[in-house]
């Protein structure tokens, strides 16, 4: 996993999923309940619907935004 940090309390994780085809992007918010959220991420980011493809960052595929979960 890679990661970057794209703001004060946000962060952009570089994750592979076998089903893309190349790293999916998840920007997440470091502060609330990231516990749970690193525990759950494994089952969201695999799943398709979140992914939004076409996005400006050259590093992945498809972005995943969980900035609000």
């Amino acid at each position: 996993m890679l990661f970057l940090f794209t703001g004060q309390d946000t962060m952009r994780l570089y994750l592979a999923v076998e089903r893309a085809d190349g790293l999916i992007a998840a920007d997440v918010q470091l502060t609330g309940a990231l516990t749970a959220l690193l525990a759950a991420l494994p089952s969201l980011i695999g799943e398709e619907e979140r992914w939004v493809t076409g996005a400006s960052d050259p590093h992945c595929v498809h972005v995943v935004d969980l900035t609000t979960w």
